[in-house]
């Protein structure tokens, strides 16, 4: 009983100790995804048991815990003996406070400003009086997707297909594409019927264009961090003069028709040139081989020499002959003439 009596006394004479504890509020550990560029509070509100003093003595530390750090504990900030002291390397020295400028009154949160990618780790907010309570939070940073494009591929034509397309050159993956009809300017409605998704994730097909399809469209890429858009205009024209493509296809039809024409009329042309030469040349041996008198032969080409109607000809006269036989020469006459006379 003895022994028993004397535990009993020490476990009461350490529970002084046990009760001035300290505990923070925040439970389990925060994950944020933020955006580069933002601001964002890491909160860490605490609480001290009744039994305790009061905050004197209450001593804070933040921790940036990065993989690419290696060696002693990175303390970028902490708060001791009613001072805030800032540390160095970190690159937060000059982006970073308490929320509080008394952080003893049971508030250690920070504010971060203009996160960068770097600034990517897990963040420990340490509070400590007779015992050390700590609150984790994981922070990423990102860069919310870059501002996107919108366009219009086709021609905006009533009855055709058209496909809105938008892209965005920027920002973390993954990046999700929404399109959307805006309702007179203000907030996405829901997109009219013929409109079906792309192969690629920012296509927008719409088919057979009509007037209900026309209004402003509205791009909007996501990812973790944030988003942006990109809106275009659709207004659907009728085709010019009720069908002008149709009218260029119809014009185009006619003119190769005629230049057609007028081809087979040149092949025809000198078939017929050509057969009228080979018809001449026999004219001009009977010609040169009559027995006697005179012998006009029409001849479409002979000789190349033509009367002034575009027709030439072979006149042919028989001469006196000697002991060899008629003799025909041929001279080139007047006019284009050609006589074939007997000497």
């Amino acid at each position: 009983m003895a022994g028993h009596g004397a535990s009993l006394l020490l476990l009461l004479g350490l529970m002084p100790g046990l009760l001035l504890a300290v505990r923070i509020n925040s439970k389990g550990r925060e994950v944020l995804y933020l955006a580069k560029g933002d601001s964002v509070k890491l909160g860490c509100p605490y609480v001290l048991e009744p039994e305790d003093n009061g905050p004197q003595g209450v001593g804070i530390e933040w921790i940036q815990i990065t993989p690419e750090r290696t060696g002693p504990e990175n303390v970028f900030l902490s708060y001791q003996d009613h001072h805030i002291n800032y540390g160095s390397g970190s690159g937060l020295q000059d982006r970073v406070a308490f929320v509080q400028n008394d952080p003893s009154q049971y508030d250690a949160s920070i504010r971060l400003a203009d996160l960068q990618v770097s600034d990517t780790g897990t963040y420990q907010c340490r509070v400590k009086k007779n015992t050390v309570a700590v609150h984790e939070v994981i922070v990423t940073v990102e860069e919310k997707p870059a501002t996107p494009q919108c366009w219009v591929e086709g021609d905006s034509v009533r009855g055709t297909s058209i496909v809105l397309r938008c892209f965005s050159r920027g920002g973390a993956a993954p990046l999700a594409y929404q399109w959307g009809k805006l309702a007179s300017g203000y907030g996405g409605g829901q997109l009219p019927s013929g409109t079906v998704q792309g192969r690629a994730p920012g296509d927008l097909v719409i088919r057979s264009l009509s007037d209900a399809h026309a209004g402003i469209y509205q791009c909007r890429v996501t990812n973790r961090v944030g988003y942006s858009t990109c809106q275009v205009n659709l207004n659907p024209t009728q085709r010019v003069g009720g069908g002008g493509n149709q009218a260029s296809v119809v014009a185009g039809s006619v003119l190769g028709s005629v230049l057609l024409l007028a081809l087979l009329g040149a092949l025809v042309g000198i078939v017929i040139n050509r057969f009228r030469r080979k018809e001449c040349q026999p004219s001009c041996s009977d010609c040169r081989s009559s027995p006697g008198g005179t012998m006009t032969r029409a001849c479409n080409v002979c000789s190349h020499h033509y009367s002034p109607h575009g027709i030439s000809y072979m006149q042919c006269q028989h001469g006196d002959s000697d002991e060899r036989g008629p003799a025909l020469i041929c001279n080139e006459g007047m006019r284009h003439q050609v006589a074939c006379q007997g000497m």
